[in-house]
């Protein structure tokens, strides 16, 4: 009988799925990497190609940097959630920034405005999608 019981504790655990689960997920790493830039400006009826970078902050876990925003290389802070980018106003190097951004499979749709505070020049009001380069 004590046999039979552990044969059937046996085939009773044996039957049982383990699920682990990877902690190390964070939700950043699907947007970090470089992209290439198409940018129109409203205000001056531009347009301008460049790269940027986003990265990981180590500050918040819904937090990153984009670096080389705006084609000035300026590192602005952003935050993330869900598919919502939204780089709150904030002033770097002279530039008044804010603005908000949808995240798709492999691009970004942004729109933000800039203001140059230090040359006063008018508030450029922009419209950008980034395309993500593997």
């Amino acid at each position: 009988m004590k046999r039979f019981i552990f044969f059937a504790m046996l085939v009773g655990l044996s039957a049982c799925d383990i699920y682990l689960y990877d902690s190390d997920y964070d939700s950043r790493d699907r947007i970090t990497g470089r992209y290439d830039v198409n940018e129109y400006s409203e205000t001056y009826n531009d347009y301008t190609s460049f790269s940027m970078w986003i990265e990981r902050s180590g500050y918040n876990s819904n937090e990153v940097w984009i670096d080389n925003f705006y084609a000035v290389n300026i590192r602005v802070r952003a935050t993330i959630r869900h598919d919502k980018l939204t780089i709150p106003r904030q002033v770097v190097s002279g530039y008044e920034v804010e603005g908000v951004g949808t995240v798709y499979s492999n691009s970004i749709s942004l729109n933000y405005r800039v203001k140059d505070r230090y040359n006063n020049y008018r508030t450029d009001f922009l419209e950008a999608t980034a395309y993500r380069r593997y």
